[in-house]
């Protein structure tokens, strides 16, 4: 059998990313979904799910119950 050895990943560069605008992310077709968030509480998961929901391109993401809504700091720092 034959195994290819890996070298270690480096962190990329911006340009690398290829990330597109904000006005170019308004623009693209988003995946027709819609996450719900219902009482959680960790401002930290709230910041993922939101960074989760962008890169998928989710179509919405709802807060109810006793989530934390933005602005705030720690959910900004999770979804960077």
């Amino acid at each position: 059998m034959h195994f290819k050895t890996f070298s270690m990943a480096r962190k990329l560069f911006t340009e690398e990313i290829h990330r597109v605008s904000l006005d170019e992310f308004k623009k693209i077709d988003k995946l027709p979904l819609v996450m719900v968030l219902d009482n959680v509480r960790s401002l930290h998961n709230v910041g993922s799910v939101f960074r989760t929901a962008d890169a998928y391109r989710v179509e919405k993401v709802l807060l109810c119950g006793l989530t934390s809504t933005p602005p705030n700091a720690e959910i900004h720092k999770s979804a960077l």
